[in-house]
């Protein structure tokens, strides 16, 4: 990355600066500060080297198509490349500014519990520095401690120059309001135990906030998919009935271009209003989008030989395997009961859900590994450590005593951390092992308290105190979180059914009428080979913005794909089955 800058530094700062007036009014000071804020450590002109880089490359990428193909709306693809440029530094600096807010709460926790033991906050942000928990207050840490190592600063000047450069209000606002407590000789461990509890309170409303703008978001885009969906189908019967007197009417490719293109375009939309909204964990396992990666193959392979054979019958004659797909896909949609022209709508939905169930399984794992009650049993263990640890035992005494106890998916991790310390090990291998076998970062940030607290401060009383009740408050908001997403799940399995329903309603009611009123017959196979699919299609994407929206991870939506899919397909089989699709 670094020697593509220099690369476009070199050969295009010529161009940085015509930029710098057009898009900055000839000041650099506001694209630093942009650049600053968003964490990009480049030069201003750099930065804007490379844009101009991108820029002539996609003007003439953009004049090779046109002269070639004649596409004239290509034409605004370096317009576009400017505007990304002008705008990243916003949007990063907007999505730092979210994640520091999120990781505050819990950096104020573990600055107070540290103070508590007779730590400094510089000093517990410097601790910060390789914690993976919080990867943005450990990036600002690390800033920190160059300007106190390198740039001769003082620790507090060093702690306010991050708040005033950091574009989070609640981390600037605690820090500051440190800084200045000291200043005037205040009572510090006292303001940094009242402001993170009121850090945690402010969170707590955001998450229920964030409960409504969730319901709000889901709400409107399954009714944006229902309703889309069903006027655009209508009016494709309607140019499909009466192309005889209607010229120039609403086409097959027009309805491909809905389905395949701008749905997905929508779907992406709301994946990126959610993340813009959501309570998301700093840290998440991303093996379930390696493994969807890996399987992506698989899907494509089977959507072009069980789908895409039967709106390009050319492509059966190059592609492998094509006259067995079609012959099993054939058997499977007899033995159904349904009408020629519903193979493709089961190719689909086998592929879809081929090429997700890997990820699905995957996601299912780690998520069994968080365990969804393991947040609020470390909670319970924290509180019974406090209370044992007031008898005057040691930290590792209180911990051997305790894996006695059930503590639910908790008491096998536990025994194991117990075995060890009885071996002779150091009370960091507890957080180490634990590291490896839990994924719950709500439980991984408690444990981490508990490990540096006890080498700090001793473990004692009144640290474990304050460390246990603001444990006790994140699990409280793990239980509200949980709470305010769970009544979302439903919505889209019954907008997934009534999108299918009212849609194939409305083909036989079309068909059946042009049949009384003309006396003459639609394609009904050729409706059917591009409507359905499209469902089924529309289906998948309703459950991976689901995932998205309810849990704030898009691989949650895998297996909610998965299970929207099979509704389709049998609310399909259901809707022949009763007779309410008539037999053509």
């Amino acid at each position: 990355m670094a020697s593509l800058i220099g690369l476009a530094y070199q050969g295009f700062s010529w161009l940085s600066k015509a930029l710098m007036w057009m898009l900055y009014a000839g000041r650099p000071s506001r694209l630093r500060d942009s650049l600053e804020a968003a964490g990009i450590r480049i030069y201003p002109e750099a930065y804007l080297s490379a844009v101009g880089l991108f820029l002539v490359i996609s003007a003439a990428a953009s004049a090779a198509i046109i002269w070639l193909t004649g596409f004239l709306p290509v034409a605004i693809a370096p317009i576009i490349v400017l505007l990304i440029g002008y705008a990243l530094p916003s949007i990063k600096a907007q999505d730092r500014a979210a994640k520091l807010d999120m990781e505050a709460p819990f950096m104020a926790a573990y600055i107070s519990v540290m103070a508590t033991g007779g730590l400094s906050p510089y000093s517990s942000l410097k601790r910060l520095k390789n914690c993976e928990l919080l990867p943005h207050t450990s990036k600002t840490a690390k800033l920190m401690e160059v300007d106190v190592h390198l740039r001769g600063m003082d620790p507090v000047a060093a702690i306010e120059k991050s708040a005033e450069k950091v574009p989070s209000k609640e981390y600037r606002e605690f820090l500051l309001g440190y800084v200045h407590t000291l200043r005037t000789g205040g009572d510090v461990v006292h303001y940094l135990l009242t402001r993170t509890e009121v850090m945690f309170r402010d969170l707590a409303a955001k998450i229920r906030a964030f409960g409504e703008r969730a319901a709000m978001l889901l709400e409107s885009y399954v009714a944006i998919m229902i309703l889309s969906t069903l006027g655009i189908s209508i009016v494709y019967l309607t140019s499909i009935a009466f192309q005889g007197y209607w010229q120039g009417g609403f086409t097959a490719e027009n309805f491909l271009l809905y389905a395949y293109i701008l749905t997905p375009v929508i779907s992406m939309l709301f994946i990126y209003l959610s993340d813009l909204s959501s309570f998301q964990e700093p840290i998440y396992e991303t093996a379930p989008y390696k493994i969807y990666a890996a399987s992506l193959p698989l899907m494509i392979f089977l959507v072009l030989e069980m789908f895409l054979i039967y709106l390009v019958p050319e492509l059966a004659l190059v592609l492998p395997f094509a006259d067995q797909f079609k012959g099993f896909l054939t058997f499977l949609r007899s033995a159904l009961g349904l009408e020629r022209g519903f193979e493709p709508s089961l190719g689909m939905g086998i592929a879809l859900i081929a090429g997700t169930i890997p990820a699905a399984v995957s996601h299912s794992y780690y998520n069994r590994r968080r365990g969804r009650s393991i947040v609020s049993e470390v909670t319970n263990f924290l509180r019974d450590l406090t209370e044992a640890r007031k008898t005057g035992a040691s930290p590792e005494a209180c911990i051997d005593q305790l894996s006695a106890r059930s503590y639910g998916a908790f008491s096998k991790h536990l025994r194991i951390v117990a075995r060890q310390l009885r071996w002779g090990q150091p009370l960091r291998v507890m957080y180490e092992t634990l590291r490896r076998r839990i994924s719950s970062w709500f439980a991984l940030i408690n444990l981490y308290l508990l490990v540096d607290a006890t080498e700090v401060g001793g473990g004692s009383p009144e640290t474990l105190e304050t460390m246990a009740r603001f444990g006790e408050m994140q699990a409280s908001l793990e239980k509200e979180k949980m709470a305010a997403l769970r009544p979302l799940i439903i919505m889209p399995y019954i907008g997934s059914a009534i999108m299918v329903f009212s849609t194939l309603i409305t083909i036989n009611f079309m068909y059946s009428a042009v049949m009384s009123i003309s006396r003459t017959a639609i394609p009904f196979a050729q409706i059917i080979t591009i409507i359905v699919p499209a469902l089924v299609f529309q289906s998948y994407l309703m459950g991976v913005v689901t995932g998205k929206i309810s849990t704030g991870n898009v691989s949650a939506g895998f297996r909610h794909a998965i299970i929207l899919t099979i509704v389709t397909l049998l609310t399909i089989v259901s809707m022949r089955f009763f007779r309410l699709i008539l037999p053509i």
